[in-house]
């Protein structure tokens, strides 16, 4: 079946027309598509849906390429939406797993860590603790500090340095739930 290179669709309203494109690429494309989930069911899925969004909307849809190209083309971006669907929903659930982790911290244990961080922090030294506070509560990068403070940068990094040591001296036991509470506390302010 030879293609313009501009055609309209809308002549895939015919049921023969249509169930012949459908014939002659749908099992190319499930391989296509194949490529891009790795699932075989999930590919026939995505051509099968794909050539239903076609039926329904060929009133409205222009190609301007070779209908090959335009079911190829479709099918890609189906995957790929699906691909990034997915990468969605992976990091809504890491999401909900680290916000449920640190919701079934004991109240108690969270107020002893919190006593814990603020010796830890009264152990600093004053400008190593500004640096501290600056990097991990207000979340500036290295180079932003050292012009707050009109310090270098190496300064900032040295420290740095001191302070997650004294930190983590301090800590001990304490240290993965200190991990936590800064990435709650860096996420929700």
């Amino acid at each position: 079946m030879q293609q313009t290179p501009k055609q309209n669709i809308a002549n895939l309203k015919d049921p023969d027309t249509f169930e012949s494109v459908f014939r002659s690429y749908y099992d190319q494309l499930a391989a296509f598509a194949y490529q891009y989930v790795s699932n075989t069911d999930l590919a026939e899925e995505i051509v099968q849906e794909m050539f239903s969004n076609l039926w329904a909307k060929s009133d409205g849809i222009t190609i301007k390429t070779s209908i090959k190209s335009y079911l190829y083309g479709s099918v890609r971006n189906a995957c790929l939406n699906h691909l990034k669907h997915l990468k969605v929903q992976k990091q809504h659930q890491e999401y909900e797993m680290q916000k449920s982790d640190f919701q079934e911290v004991d109240f108690l244990e969270l107020d002893e860590l919190q006593q814990k961080i603020d010796e830890a922090l009264a152990k600093l030294p004053t400008k190593c603790r500004e640096v501290f506070e600056l990097s991990r509560f207000e979340e500036m990068k290295y180079k932003e500090i050292a012009v707050e403070l009109n310090i270098s940068i190496k300064t900032v990094e040295s420290q740095m340095g001191r302070a997650l040591k004294v930190m983590r001296d301090s800590l001990g036991k304490y240290l993965p739930s200190f991990i936590l509470w800064l990435s709650y506390y860096q996420n929700n302010g």
